[in-house]
């Protein structure tokens, strides 16, 4: 997850690490409770390319590293409400 001290590690220095061992896919989550988003990249040719990108109340969707399906806005959520949303709804 990515917090304000740690963004710039997050966005670039991981990601040249990350493909120096050649992970796969990785994924960025910002829990930022007025624009939450979940960002894939997929490693392609030794560099990562953008995969998907979902924001707020976007589905997010992929199969790396495994079939996922999620909003990015009931994972900051301040009520119970994202509980009725478990299971796809």
């Amino acid at each position: 997850m990515v917090s304000p001290e740690s963004r710039f590690r997050d966005h670039h220095t991981k990601r040249n690490e990350y493909a120096a061992f050649g992970v796969e896919s990785y994924w960025i989550v910002t829990p930022d409770p007025l624009a939450p988003s979940i960002i894939e990249f997929r490693l392609d040719g030794g560099a990562y390319r953008g995969a998907s990108e979902s924001v707020d109340f976007d589905l997010f969707e992929t199969d790396a590293p495994f079939p996922v399906k999620l909003v990015p806005h009931w994972l900051t959520a301040d009520d119970s409400t994202w509980k009725r949303r478990i299971g796809g709804g």
